[in-house]
């Protein structure tokens, strides 16, 4: 490449400080939603899990640590039809909640979940999916697409409203009350990233945010069919995702499976750091550090 390199310095009279090789199996998570629309080699596993695959999905990777599971056949579905054999529906996080719970309508998909509903099917919503799950949601501020309210899927007792302020933390908490997949008591941990506040009766998390103060989270249906959360990172607990996967098991018969303890959020840091090194051997890091003036 040095010939090259040194054009570019020539042309552009600035020093090139480096370049970091495309590293071969680098475990990282994707940035951009495009990758979905990549084949995938499909598993034929005896949990089927569909994340409907909204206009404006967000934080997909959320569902990175379900896909890994031997015993889970996931897919995004861009069709109604593609909901009909699915034990789990999710509906995951978006960039513009409103306006993907009108395409939900339009194209079908809030009828089909509402019949999945009532088969006894699991249906999750996650950050704007657990939105979309509740009886309204309000935007007094226009935060998204103007003012105004629209009437929800209405599978949790929650209404939401839009505010000004992004919320944007990392949190710890615990279980507050008895899940049929996770015990009260328990840990857990995820990040928030929403506008709204959600409203309602028969909050799951009682959460610690990273800059102090307690909030609560999370509601469940009587029947525990209808679950919704804003934390994201949910999955990547290894004992929550094995025990949605087992709670679903054992209403299709099949024998349990123990949690495996893998934790992605350790092998993420691992890759993270591999890459780190990688960038750190590859570029002039310490004219970086002096050019940032450190």
């Amino acid at each position: 490449l040095r010939p090259g390199l040194r054009f570019l310095e020539e042309r552009t009279g600035k020093p090139v400080l480096g370049v970091v090789p495309y590293v071969e199996g680098l475990r990282i998570q994707e940035e951009d939603s495009v990758t979905l629309e990549r084949p995938k080699v499909k598993r034929e596993g005896e949990v089927k899990v569909a994340v409907v695959k909204l206009p404006h999905i967000s934080n997909f990777t959320d569902f990175d640590p379900l896909e890994a599971e031997e015993d889970v056949s996931l897919v995004y579905a861009t069709s109604p039809d593609e909901l009909e054999d699915a034990d789990i529906i999710i509906l995951p996080g978006t960039k513009n909640t409103m306006r993907d719970l009108i395409w939900l309508r339009e194209k079908g998909f809030a009828r089909k979940l509402l019949e999945a509903r009532g088969k006894g099917k699991l249906i999750i919503g996650i950050c704007g999916g657990f939105q979309m799950l509740g009886r309204r949601i309000a935007d007094p501020f226009g935060v998204e697409s103007g003012p105004g309210e629209i009437e929800g899927l209405g599978l949790l007792d929650a209404i939401t409203v839009f505010e000004k302020e992004k919320a944007t933390y990392q949190v710890v908490g615990e279980v507050v009350v008895e899940l049929p997949f996770l015990e009260k008591g328990r840990e857990i941990r995820g990040y928030e990233i929403h506008m709204g506040r959600t409203e309602g009766e028969g909050f799951v998390f009682k959460l610690r945010r990273s800059t102090g103060g307690t909030v609560y989270d999370g509601m469940i249906s009587r029947d525990g069919l209808a679950f919704g959360t804003y934390l994201h990172g949910i999955f990547d607990d290894p004992v929550f995702r094995r025990g949605v996967l087992n709670f679903v098991r054992k209403r299709k018969g099949l024998k349990p499976i123990e949690p495996k303890g893998i934790d992605p959020r350790v092998e993420r840091a691992r890759e993270y750091d591999r890459l780190a090194e990688i960038v750190r051997r590859s570029v002039d890091i310490e004219a970086i550090y002096r050019l940032m003036g450190l």
